[in-house]
């Protein structure tokens, strides 16, 4: 059995009756708590987890259409071209574009997905992309969002970091100058609604998106100068043993998934980070699963040893380190997922998801 502990705050003064209202409705017949004995310190996110809870489990059926109802997925992405967001010469990224076909009925255009691979980059051996991004950016599309899966490897002449002593491409330099990148690309299509778009990252790509989000980095202060922001983050399985982590303040709302058993980027670093931002009255959640490793969300991958990685970060792991799927925990982050995204979907005036997606004529 997976076990899941989130934690959540807000950097909002009182509960959010958006949030409530439409975790009610997700609910649907359920009876949810009621909010007039809610803390107002904490936020809505805070104040209505036993509705969290609740939806987590009604969500089931609602999970049968999208979250921005209406999309089939594009089965083949198209390989665009943009460059990081840099203070001098910009590095020519590529990025692989996964739109649904069914036209967007918003003016503002549909949300979109920022995806970070880890350190094993962004194509297999067999020149297809990684399983697990393939996995989310199949999942994100069908539910009516834009995905741009960011390459940041290749186009530097490498494949991998994860075997590399003396890594050439940094989570805390190159990897949050290829998000605002990508994020910049996104917010200049007029198929995007630029004030809803996200970041994901997994393992390197998941450290490279907590500097990305540090609100006194040098690159979130030149995307402020751009005038595009990400409206929140996800961190799947990052390395928060960043001796400088009382410093890392994410600027947006953020949520880290991790399995509980993971040994290569450990979870307790990662629930202290939360646990610090928390207690500076952001608005962050800490999800962990029990008895899953490094690439818990990766579909049909068998848990392994790997002893080829860099383990500079855990010197005391010779043995090496557990990688693979779990589908009990994988199954378990998707619902979190979904239910972390709903309320930054909702608008505002009706406390209903926005349906930006409509069918085909």
């Amino acid at each position: 059995m997976f076990h899941v502990k989130p934690i959540f705050t807000s950097m909002f003064g009182s509960c959010h009756p958006v949030g409530l209202n439409l975790l009610r409705k997700l609910a649907s017949a359920a009876t949810a708590p009621n909010d007039r004995g809610a803390s107002r310190d904490g936020g809505w996110l805070r104040c209505h987890v036993k509705q969290l809870k609740l939806a987590r489990n009604a969500i089931l059926l609602p999970l049968a259409t999208s979250l921005v109802s209406g999309a089939v997925f594009a089965t083949t992405p198209e390989k665009v071209a943009f460059p990081s967001l840099e203070e001098s010469i910009p590095t020519k990224l590529d990025g692989y574009l996964f739109k649904p076909t069914n036209r967007i009925k918003s003016a503002d255009g549909a949300p979109a997905i920022v995806l970070a691979h880890g350190c094993s980059g962004m194509i297999d051996n067999k020149g297809k992309i990684r399983a697990g991004i393939a996995h989310w950016a199949t999942r994100f599309t069908e539910k009516g969002f834009v995905v741009l899966a960011v390459d940041s490897f290749n186009p530097r002449g490498h494949k991998e970091v994860c075997t590399q002593s003396s890594r050439p491409i940094l989570e805390s330099r190159e990897r949050p100058r290829d998000a605002y990148g990508a994020l910049k690309y996104l917010s200049e299509q007029s198929f995007v609604d630029k004030n809803r778009v996200f970041l994901m990252g997994f393992s390197n790509g998941a450290t490279g998106t907590l500097y990305a989000i540090e609100a006194n980095g040098k690159l979130h202060k030149l995307a402020n100068e751009a005038k595009i922001a990400f409206r929140a983050a996800m961190a799947f399985y990052p390395g928060c043993n960043n001796p400088n982590k009382n410093r890392l303040k994410p600027a947006i709302p953020l949520a880290i998934f991790i399995g509980a058993d993971d040994d290569w980027t450990p979870a307790q670093p990662c629930r202290e980070l939360i646990d610090l931002n928390k207690a500076r009255g952001l608005e962050v959640a800490f999800f962990d699963y029990a008895g899953a490793y490094h690439g818990f969300d990766v579909p049909d991958s068998t848990v392994r040893i790997r002893k080829d990685v860099l383990m500079s970060n855990r010197p005391g792991l010779a043995d090496g380190v557990h990688v693979g799927g779990n589908d009990d925990a994988r199954r378990a982050a998707e619902k979190d997922v979904d239910i972390y995204l709903r309320p930054f979907l909702a608008s505002q005036a009706t406390g209903d998801v926005t349906t930006t997606l409509a069918p085909k004529p």
